[in-house]
């Protein structure tokens, strides 16, 4: 992630994220389905009491580094676009 020019609070952020899902369904993200993902990332949207939603984005950013490391594409998990302002 350094090549890429993340800050380390990127990188802990982004692992923060992926291993809360992670403990949440006992199981690392690449082995849930997709059911599971879009119920998870809704708890995360919903939850959120900020315009920015920050929670999440980092939640999908973090999963989207690790479906990138893991060589898969982003649809693995059918993860949302998310709109930049």
């Amino acid at each position: 992630m350094s090549v890429l020019g993340r800050s380390e609070s990127t990188c802990r952020n982004y692992g923060q994220h992926v291993a809360a899902m992670a403990l949440h369904f006992g199981k690392i993200p690449t082995e849930l389905d997709i059911e599971q993902v879009q119920e998870y990332l809704f708890m995360l949207q919903k939850r959120s009491k900020t315009p920015s939603q920050t929670y999440f984005k980092h939640c999908v950013y973090g999963l989207r580094f690790l479906l990138k490391s893991e060589g898969l594409p982003y649809e693995f998990l059918h993860l949302p676009s998310i709109k930049h302002d």
